[in-house]
């Protein structure tokens, strides 16, 4: 994890082992303890909130670097959120109650994990806002360049239902959106597979300026 010396660093790792995440996997949901947190490697990780209507919103993308269920380290419980794997890939997994007890006794280790989940707060923020103030396609661009930049690829497998998902839109929204990106020659999309063409017009586009 960013932030940390080499002694820390060892010694968090010496805490964790190796692991394959799979696209779909729900790593935690609300009422469940959790008893793991994920420092991710390859994989990228959704924070998902869930509607009573059973309707979904993403708030946050884990990538490369970060990790998912952090809270658990400081003690804190699984909260509203599911914890959804997007793309599957490398982690390494520690116990949460280990990792609580290192966090304990080593303030750097800490405060490299509060520094996170501050980060984190900050993209719930941003993304919640533009959830109330952007269309779709600004929305889609957005979400696409996060998992883009989260993921450190330019080629993607997300379905347009699984985008539905996260962008808590009909998927024929999703369709309507992507074709417009894909007109654009923002990005090439065929049966699941997602290539950014031109991210700063992505970008542009995100912002709400094109």
């Amino acid at each position: 994890m960013a932030g940390l010396g080499a002694a820390d660093r060892a010694l968090l790792q010496k805490r964790c082992e190796p692991v394959e995440l799979q696209a779909g996997t729900v790593l935690s949901r609300p009422g469940e303890p959790g008893n793991h947190v994920y420092f991710l490697a390859g994989a990228t990780v959704a924070c998902v909130v869930q509607g009573s209507n059973g309707a979904s919103l993403a708030l946050a993308l884990v990538g490369r670097d970060g990790a998912a269920g952090l809270q658990l380290a400081l003690g804190l419980g699984a909260g509203n959120f599911t914890w959804l794997v997007q793309t599957g890939g490398s982690a390494w997994r520690a116990d949460s109650a280990a990792m609580h007890r290192l966090a304990q006794r080593r303030s750097a280790v800490l405060l490299a994990f509060s520094r996170h989940l501050w980060t984190a707060s900050e993209q719930v923020a941003s993304l919640a806002a533009r959830a109330q103030s952007h269309d779709v396609k600004a929305r889609l661009a957005g979400w696409i360049l996060l998992s883009a930049q989260q993921g450190n690829v330019s080629d993607l497998r997300l379905t347009h239902e699984h985008l539905a998902a996260m962008l808590g839109v009909r998927r024929v929204s999703v369709t309507l959106a992507a074709a417009e990106l894909r007109t654009a020659r923002l990005v090439a999309y065929q049966r699941g597979r997602l290539r950014v063409l031109d991210w700063a017009g992505l970008e542009a586009t995100a912002q709400g300026m094109a």
